[in-house]
């Protein structure tokens, strides 16, 4: 199965590997479902002492192989798992994620992909060779709305070995903010925006009727210490730039925001900042889990259920 494949099956197919993961710079995290009914039978969350995960779309991401690999056989042991498949949440940074109309869309595999990377080329001009591109368009003929996916080749595979050398198979590949969106509660024809928070990096994706409209990544700051206010100002910031740019440019009316951290502690505050400063009302992304799971745990989890609902 190519890298090509792996992903537009996280878009489209939504596989049930054995167990997911998602490998972040200060954490590996994962959780392990029945097949029959995708209840869940485990879950873990392991920090980092020092992080071995630098992301980047162009350059290597893993800078400590062997604290990687002992942190991936700690999370099998607890999740009771010496072999099968995986699918792999890698970190926003190192995908490119673009949202984009189109009058018609080609039919064949190759057409498709020459046309996708035209496309891309357009917003990123230079592609690296090794990329793959993978997408999901809204149903039917005429004008549509793709989201694609771009991942080089060496970035994802380095990821994926360390898995196999453990003793697993990747399945799929994916990144943190489309599995939230399984998450987003959505009704009716209310246009939403995601906002996700990984470590420095604030993901903004663009949710409606139509299907996804825009999706923006952008460098926040950290989440603790001194620059926590810096962090928050910058966040309610980008909603909303974000905010006015679906109302400008989209004729998008934001409905609702929706809001999710790894970093639980400080997303109230977020959200009352959020809602004060933007007029939209504000939800956390949440969803029901095993009762000994902390609210801490659920939310560095919240990506791994939105893969595997």
């Amino acid at each position: 199965m190519t890298i090509g494949r792996r992903l537009r099956d996280r878009f489209t197919e939504r596989l049930l590997p054995d167990a997911v993961f998602q490998i972040a710079p200060g954490y590996l995290s994962g959780v392990r479902v029945a097949r029959a009914d995708r209840s869940v039978k485990g879950g873990f969350v392991l920090p980092f002492r020092e992080r071995p995960v630098v992301p980047s779309f162009d350059r290597p991401n893993i800078a400590d192989p062997a604290a990687l690999e002992e942190a991936i056989a700690q999370g099998m042991r607890n999740l009771r798992l010496a072999s099968g498949t995986a699918g792999l949440l890698i970190p926003e940074p190192s995908v490119r994620v673009f949202v984009f109309n189109v009058d018609g869309f080609p039919r064949t595999g190759r057409e498709r992909e020459a046309f996708l990377r035209w496309r891309i080329a357009k917003q990123m001009p230079l592609i690296p060779e090794d990329a793959r591109i993978d997408f999901a368009a809204t149903p039917g003929r005429g004008p549509r709305r793709i989201i694609a996916a771009m991942a080089r080749r060496v970035v994802v595979w380095e990821y994926e070995a360390l898995f196999e050398k453990a003793g697993l198979r990747p399945v799929l590949v994916g990144v943190p903010s489309l599995a939230l969106a399984n998450l987003v509660r959505r009704d009716g024809r209310a246009a939403d925006l995601l906002l996700n928070l990984e470590d420095e990096t604030l993901t903004l994706l663009a949710l409606s009727e139509a299907g996804w409209t825009l999706y923006r990544q952008k460098d926040v700051g950290p989440a603790a210490g001194t620059g926590a206010e810096e962090r928050a100002e910058n966040i309610v910031r980008e909603a909303e730039t974000t905010i006015r740019f679906l109302e400008d440019k989209e004729r998008v009316r934001t409905e609702r925001l929706w809001l999710r951290s790894a970093a639980e502690a400080e997303t109230a505050g977020i959200a009352s900042r959020l809602g004060e400063r933007t007029g939209v009302p504000v939800r956390t992304v949440d969803y029901e889990a095993p009762k000994v799971w902390t609210e801490a745990h659920k939310a560095v989890l919240a990506p791994l259920i939105g893969q595997v609902l």
